[in-house]
């Protein structure tokens, strides 16, 4: 790595971590780490979960609980391995919450730092539309390849397995194309991947780790979705959010802190969206566990329309979505 390019990928990271900091031994940064991490709990969340030190053993190892932000474990939720993967990815991360090894795979959090310029500047952003538009022909073809490629490299080197992952989601906006790839099983391995004019940017997702349970089904008229994937450079950011749809579901739209209305694409079963935002900062993301959105509306098969609770849609209590999250990166 030449000077100049260490000194701007230390310059992009606001966050300090010092040099000899292992996030895999913080207990601060590991409990922040399985809050991001739980994903897709049971329909009906449990009403009132037993408080445990966010840093402590879940009370049955074998429920794939994971830790809340307000440091309670809900034995609805399940282990992940999360996947980030990008052009010249930064390994120091906002809150630590990325380890990131050769070739650029990074074990964590779906969140993370990305060179200036990657998002292709501000016309390029310019460019995005809240409705997304159908992608056909060779871009479409071109684009999931592509994806799929990402997909099976990085599963591959985190997990040590092939996965069986296909296209589910395949959307434009404007210049921008998103693929959302999934296993379709019963723990549901998945990533997403964002090009811009056909040149993959970067891409994150999950594994079910070995604590996983099988996903519950969603209700005929609602969605479950995850919250909090984003990646970000020190001029802007992109947040996507993918989740699952009931059978009744043929539309899905949510309220974005920063773009007001974003109409998602569904297509068999699940849903898929993104859209860009200001740089984010770890002290910002701590703040703010929703991850952007202030609320989310199915379109039901006869018109409908209905709202859908961020508590509902992502099994987490009011108190857990609304409290400030701890830890991660620490000072000299």
């Amino acid at each position: 790595m030449n000077d100049t390019l260490h000194h701007t990928l230390r310059g992009l990271d606001p966050a300090v971590t010092h040099a000899a900091h292992d996030p895999s031994t913080d207990p601060a940064a590991q409990a922040l780490l399985a809050r991001i991490t739980a994903t897709d709990p049971a329909a009906t969340p449990a009403a009132t979960p037993a408080a445990t030190p966010a840093a402590g053993p879940t009370a049955d190892p074998t429920a794939g609980a994971a830790a809340g932000a307000n440091g309670t474990l809900s034995p609805q939720t399940r282990h992940r391995r999360a996947i980030t993967v990008g052009r010249l990815t930064v390994g120091r991360l906002t809150v630590g919450r990325l380890t990131t090894l050769a070739g650029g795979l990074a074990l964590g959090v779906a969140a993370a730092l990305l060179l200036p310029g990657v998002f292709g500047g501000g016309s390029a952003i310019a460019a995005w539309t809240a409705t997304p538009h159908t992608i056909t022909g060779d871009r479409a073809t071109d684009a999931q390849n592509t994806c799929l490629d990402s997909a099976h490299d990085a599963a591959q080197r985190t997990t040590g397995h092939r996965l069986d992952f296909r296209p589910v989601v395949t959307e434009g906006r404007g210049p921008w194309t998103l693929v959302y790839v999934n296993d379709n099983s019963s723990h549901l391995a998945e990533i997403t991947c964002l090009l811009l004019n056909g040149d993959l940017i970067g891409s994150h997702g999950s594994t079910p780790g070995p604590d996983a349970r099988p996903l519950p089904p969603v209700p005929a008229g609602s969605a479950r979705a995850v919250l909090g994937s984003v990646l970000s450079t020190s001029e802007e950011s992109v947040r996507t959010v993918t989740g699952r749809v009931g059978d009744d579901v043929m539309g899905v739209e949510l309220l974005t802190d920063a773009q007001g209305t974003v109409t998602a694409t569904v297509a068999g079963g699940y849903f898929a969206a993104w859209w860009p935002d200001a740089p984010t900062t770890e002290a910002h993301e701590n703040a703010s566990p929703r991850g952007g959105v202030k609320g989310v509306t199915v379109i039901l098969q006869d018109g409908s329309r209905h709202e859908v609770s961020l508590e509902d849609l992502t099994g987490r209590t009011t108190t857990q979505l609304y409290t400030p999250a701890t830890g991660g990166s620490t000072g000299d």
